[in-house]
């Protein structure tokens, strides 16, 4: 299904109204259901699970095998094509080249940058945090198939003291790799936790929940980080991998492009920060 569909679907009481009740279904039930109602669809994520081996294709994470919870197996095959985040392929290889000693992922979800980042980076300690917990064991699978289990540790909830704990305890350098819907306006604060002030950031902001919180980060961190920011962008045919079953592209354009969606609201960004050489120290400077 178009992610535009989507949307206005979900703007219809009558559909809404429809889908819940598909949501109480139980799930043998609801897999015949959408083969019947999005044939094309459902055959093209299955062929490209199938094809790849369930490996990501292209991008920074090209050869990590992915573990993915049944939501994402349906809806964000653009894990599988690793055109997710492509706005973010030039900084990521920079990252993996710092070989950072701790990775903090707050809002590690299904690991594809948990895992990604140990896959890519054999010198670096990954932290996952997670609050759902029925993800934890898509995360623990998918660092067993590609033998990173021991530089991994899955957590839960990362609230303020979790994150002042990791920091404080962590081998430098560090990064902070943080996506947790808005309350990185909350956690993202060296007023709170002047240990950030000697780490490396990168952060998806959501203006969409939180109005503002790009801006206000971008001030919060401006005396003491440089700041670079980047913007999501349409997909296009031409971002889809071309060595990878390339009569996707050739003759289902429209759905090439649909299956690289990411199903996001709004106006996506990011923040890369990183400690200006001559800020001073910055936990000095908060007391």
């Amino acid at each position: 299904m178009r992610h535009a569909t989507w949307i206005a679907l979900e703007a219809s009481p009558v559909w809404r109204k429809m889908y819940g009740a598909y949501r109480k279904l139980p799930a043998a039930a609801r897999s015949p259901i959408r083969w019947v109602t999005m044939p094309r669809w459902h055959a093209a994520t299955t062929l490209i699970q199938v094809a790849s081996g369930k490996k990501v294709v292209a991008g920074p994470f090209r050869g990590m095998r992915l573990e993915l919870s049944p939501v994402s197996r349906r809806l964000l095959v653009s894990y599988i094509l690793g055109s997710t985040e492509l706005e973010l392929r030039e900084v990521i290889e920079r990252i993996l080249q710092k070989q950072y000693a701790t990775i903090l992922n707050v809002g590690a979800a299904d690991g594809y940058y948990a895992i990604g980042m140990a896959y890519r980076s054999p010198r670096s300690r990954v932290v996952a945090f997670e609050a759902l917990a029925a993800l934890h064991r898509v995360i623990k699978r998918a660092a067993l198939l590609n033998g990173v289990a021991d530089r991994i540790r899955i957590s839960g909830r990362c609230d303020l003291s979790d994150l002042r704990r990791e920091l404080q305890t962590a081998h430098q350098p560090t990064l902070v790799l943080m996506d947790i819907e808005g309350g990185e306006s909350q956690l993202l604060d060296p007023s709170s936790c002047p240990e950030l002030g000697n780490a490396d950031i990168l952060v998806e902001t959501h203006d969409s929940f939180v109005p503002g919180c790009t801006d206000r980060l971008i001030s919060r961190f401006g005396p003491t980080h440089k700041i670079e920011r980047f913007v999501a962008r349409q997909r296009v045919v031409s971002d889809y991998p071309r060595s990878f079953m390339g009569f996707l592209p050739r003759f289902f354009p429209r759905m090439t492009v649909d299956l690289m969606d990411e199903r996001r609201a709004g106006v996506q960004q990011w923040l890369y920060l990183t400690p200006k050489p001559n800020a001073g120290n910055p936990q000095e400077k908060i007391r």
